[in-house]
């Protein structure tokens, strides 16, 4: 199962990568077309851009999930036994499992209902929204599956996230 989560995470570390690059070059094509000619003024390239953004923002989080190396209070959890970290472990993990599950739920119902309802963009490309919403239940899937993964990791012991700042 390692192996697959490792091949996902590299998929998703390569569409994270795509999808900063599209952005910065349409961003440059937006700016260069204002400059240029009128003609090169896409009224949509602001909400594309905006749209990677996200997608990419919201699969990067899983992937910091993934690796434990999100903010916490280090100097707190230091503080703590062996077993008191890892009870804390164990609670940020389930309360992550817990958020992970209800906003894969909830963002899936906004994503079935903005395609129902056909919403799209204001911009003359209408993109439809569903694309946009999907982001936050695909994103936070990924979530849930790498939260098990760590869960299982910290029971059996191999977990490897970072329990201290680099600068330490």
């Amino acid at each position: 199962m390692k192996r697959v989560l490792d091949a996902v995470d590299a998929c998703v570390a390569g569409i994270v990568a795509a999808l900063f690059v599209t952005a910065l070059a349409l961003s440059i094509l937006g700016v260069a077309g204002r400059y240029v000619s009128s003609g090169l003024q896409l009224d949509w390239i602001g909400e594309v851009v905006i749209f990677l953004v996200i997608w990419a923002v919201l699969l990067g989080a899983a992937r910091v999930a993934r690796r434990g190396s999100h903010i916490r209070v280090d100097f707190l959890f230091d503080k703590l036994p062996a077993r008191g970290r890892l009870a804390a472990d164990l609670m940020s993990l389930g309360l992550a499992l817990a958020l992970g599950a209800f906003l894969v739920w909830s963002g899936w119902l906004v994503v079935e209902e903005a395609h129902r309802w056909d919403e799209r963009s204001i911009s003359t490309m209408r993109v439809p929204l569903w694309i946009y919403y999907a982001a936050l239940p695909v994103s936070f899937a990924l979530q849930f599956l790498f939260t098990l993964e760590r869960i299982g990791a910290v029971l059996t012991g191999r977990d490897t996230a970072p329990t201290h700042d680099l600068a330490d």
